[in-house]
């Protein structure tokens, strides 16, 4: 199943409209990807889509215009001719255009002053949040792509319990993890894999290091797989050796409070009641200190992106959004539990795509 890129620019269509300008200048890489097809701009190359009430037109360096004819789904595909926004303002002019919208949270200072330059006969106008907020609910064709990507992660996870083992260092087991998920599929890792063992596990978001791994440690895996630009994200703690009696109760209230907040997810349930639905739990049990992030994010052609479940987010959660749902105990000295699946919120609740045991493995 393809993507109808046409929905897509007819919501943003709506979305230009009401916020009273002519024209929006895409410049972020994953939004023009979702509106046009076009990846363009993760390759570095200078890539702009101008989009209208009427039609889209995509703007990219000559070198990759051979591979954006063959990719890109829009009325108009056409290569710069200087190092500059003159072509935009070429294109505009004769058109009626007088207000013209920017991303502003993508656009560097020293870009906005070129545009500024260009454009004096043109009211430019900063804009956020047109694109991302419909980007939040997926269509079928990227839960597909997700849960692909999330396939790989439990593969991968399968594989490297497998082979952990007393001695192996961090990086080297991140290693491995990254290049397993290359080689059965992902074009990348969704993030710098995170390996944390022992009292680093401590740490959420800990860089792998040459610590080796020792007998008694827990060891934290948070990977994640990317397919045609979609992420999956996941995280199991296991244990080398057997388990203490501490680190067992650590776990098993991690587990609770992960499954509780898997079994709360629904359409209109609040950001901030369903994470305090896992740290209600985790505070109960006087750990309350040391869940220290939120409960999750969403997740697409970002790792990271809305709606982020925290105490904070008044937002609700809506059929089709993709998120995760991560609580963790970490403690200074002593180490860190993590467990995160990824979730899809359906009609009357979620279908989780991580499939990975969840039992306390003992390695």
């Amino acid at each position: 199943m393809q993507p109808s890129y046409n929905k897509r620019l007819d919501k943003l269509r709506e979305r230009i409209k009401k916020a009273e300008i002519d024209t929006l200048l895409v410049s972020d890489a994953r939004n023009i990807f979702y509106l046009s097809g076009s990846n363009g701009g993760y390759t570095g190359a200078k890539v702009m889509l101008i989009v209208d009430a009427n039609t889209s037109t995509l703007i990219i360096d000559k070198r990759y215009l051979a591979e954006t004819m063959e990719s890109a789904v829009v009325d108009t595909i056409t290569a710069w001719t200087e190092p500059s926004y003159g072509d935009i303002v070429a294109l505009l002019k004769g058109s009626g255009v007088k207000k013209v919208g920017f991303e502003s949270t993508h656009v560097t200072v020293k870009q906005y002053e070129r545009l500024v330059k260009e454009f004096d006969a043109i009211q430019l106008v900063g804009v956020a949040g047109l694109i991302e907020p419909v980007r939040e609910v997926k269509d079928r064709h990227e839960i597909t792509k997700i849960t692909d990507a999330a396939a790989i992660g439990d593969t991968t996870f399968d594989y490297i319990t497998g082979i952990l083992r007393p001695g192996m260092t961090e990086i080297e087991i991140s290693i491995e993890i990254d290049f397993f998920m290359r080689k059965h599929g992902a074009e990348r890792p969704s993030f710098d894999t995170i390996v944390a063992s022992g009292i680093h596990s401590a740490v959420p978001h800990a860089t792998p290091s040459s610590k080796k791994i020792e007998v008694g440690d827990f060891v934290t895996l948070d990977f994640g797989a990317v397919v045609d630009g979609y992420h999956s994200d996941m995280t199991r703690t296991v244990v080398i050796g057997r388990a203490s009696g501490k680190q067992k109760d650590i776990y098993a209230k991690v587990l609770e409070a992960q499954i509780a907040a898997l079994d709360a997810v629904v359409p209109g349930k609040v950001c901030r009641d369903l994470d305090a639905v896992a740290r209600d739990i985790i505070a109960e049990a006087g750990y309350g200190e040391n869940f220290v992030h939120s409960l999750g994010h969403g997740v697409g052609l970002d790792v990271h992106e809305a709606p982020t479940l925290a105490k904070g987010n008044e937002a609700m959660l809506a059929e089709a959004m993709v998120v995760t749902v991560e609580p963790g105990i970490y403690i200074n000295g002593f180490g860190g539990v993590r467990i995160e699946d990824l979730v899809v919120v359906t009609r009357s609740g979620r279908e989780v795509l991580t499939l990975s045991t969840k039992d306390l493995l003992e390695l």
